[in-house]
């Protein structure tokens, strides 16, 4: 199994935009997802004067679901009241640029679009920047993480639910999984869920 650290991806299923975020973690796996209203957060719970390993995660608008491993997620969903998600990836994350940590942990974020099969995807680390805009397929994923895994696409397998997505996200071969959140489109707005 790898190591991935922060994962996140976007997709299709049942003709549906989705979104998951997948918290793996070696050094701080006390860790929570607190919802509240339109938006997640990542809470610590061990004591550090580490300034990321809490943050917001997820943040749900009319239009767009937003997730990310940090910050970025509140300034990306500002940017998307008047720029579109391509630029609002761009500006924010070279803005942000990668964490000042001992890991200078890239900054990663993932954009979909609420009646729309269209999807972006961004990167900041210390030696690469990307942001793509992606056609969404039938039971994909594009999926990007902080460690390890560059841009890949995964064959998903089904689900109907925002639970089952993140049930699904939780058994991806990656080592020292925490916690899963998973975003799927609704008629009307998003379903969110968190695993476990």
């Amino acid at each position: 199994m790898t190591y991935t650290g922060r994962t996140l991806g976007i997709g299709l299923m049942n003709g549906k935009p989705f979104a998951f975020y997948l918290l793996c973690s070696r050094s701080f796996p006390q860790r929570r997802a607190v919802v509240r209203r339109n938006a997640v957060y990542i809470e610590n719970l061990t004591e550090t004067d580490n300034p990321y390993v809490s943050y917001p995660v997820v943040r749900l608008l009319d239009d767009y679901a937003v997730v990310t491993n940090g910050l970025q997620t509140d300034f990306m969903a500002q940017a998307l009241e008047w720029e579109s998600p391509r630029k609002a990836l761009v500006h924010v994350l070279d803005v942000l640029d990668y964490e000042r940590d001992s890991y200078s942990t890239p900054r990663i974020a993932g954009i979909i679009e609420h009646g729309n099969g269209k999807g972006w995807l961004g990167f900041a680390g210390r030696d690469e920047f990307w942001v793509k805009s992606l056609e969404l397929e039938e039971g994909t994923a594009f999926v990007t993480a902080t460690y390890d895994l560059g841009f890949v696409e995964l064959d998903f397998p089904p689900f109907s639910t925002a639970e089952g997505l993140a049930g699904r996200v939780m058994g991806l071969p990656f080592e020292n999984k925490v916690l899963a959140i998973g975003v799927v489109e609704e008629k009307k707005g998003w379903r969110l869920a968190v695993s476990p």
